[in-house]
């Protein structure tokens, strides 16, 4: 009996014993993701004069660009082709009823594959949905485009508030973002106008698209090249270094 009650005794001692460990290792795992999260910690001036932060900007820049051009003369160029002003309109309509379904299908689907993952998809949509335009003459072919193009612009639009939150934290979001649609600003008003001054340049829409699209390929191209957030840390002091200076 006595020692059927000691048998009994270790047991329970070594389960304890497990789970204690258990719950450590459950501790140090939390405690290590809170030191990479306070690692990550930005002021706004570091956040700004990193390498992120110029890549974020500049293909969200070139995203506007890309599309902003397109978009403004979407009207036109279907007149041109000999499309009807008031079917050419709806065109337009068309690809904006498109960009709403864009919004929220590319939210579900960022939510599944990552915010980056599914900017690059949208981004290298909407390039190739710009060098269509180039082959597009009839109002099917306008109406069938307009669904693609509104589609891939509307799924990365609300993306990069996602992409500056994953990089640069939540504390100075709000003003990181305005820093990055400050620069979106910028692509969407010079595609408009450099869409138009070739326009008048040339007597045709087609190296708005050929440009356009380069530019679309541009920032497919920064895209792919963003390292991870948590590559981030490595830059920056730990918070024991911090403390002990």
């Amino acid at each position: 009996m006595t020692h059927r009650r000691v048998s009994l005794r270790g047991g329970l001692l070594a389960k304890a014993s497990s789970g204690g460990t258990h719950h450590a290792k459950i501790f140090l795992a939390a405690g290590a993701a809170a030191s990479a999260s306070l690692a990550r910690e930005f002021t706004v001036a570091r956040a700004l004069g990193t390498p992120h932060f110029a890549a974020i900007a500049f293909t969200y820049s070139a995203c506007c660009a890309a599309h902003s051009g397109p978009i403004f003369h979407m009207v036109s160029y279907a007149i041109d082709c000999g499309v009807p002003a008031m079917a050419a309109a709806t065109v337009f309509g068309t690809a904006g009823v498109a960009s709403l379904s864009g919004r929220v299908i590319g939210g579900l689907a960022a939510d599944r594959i990552g915010a980056k993952h599914m900017i690059v998809f949208g981004l290298a949509l909407q390039a190739f949905s710009v060098s269509l335009y180039v082959f597009t003459r009839d109002l099917a072919s306008f109406y069938g485009l307009a669904l693609m193009f509104g589609f891939s612009y509307g799924a990365v639009m609300p993306l990069y508030a996602i992409l500056v939150r994953e990089y640069f934290g939540a504390r100075i979001m709000g003003t990181m973002f305005g820093a990055v649609n400050m620069a979106s600003t910028l692509g969407m008003a010079i595609g408009p106008w450099a869409g138009g001054w070739l326009y008048d340049s040339y007597g045709s829409y087609f190296w708005l698209y050929i440009g356009s699209f380069g530019i679309g390929l541009g920032a497919v191209a920064i895209a792919v090249n963003l390292r991870p957030p948590r590559d981030l840390s490595l830059g920056l002091p730990s918070p024991s270094v911090t403390q002990s200076a």
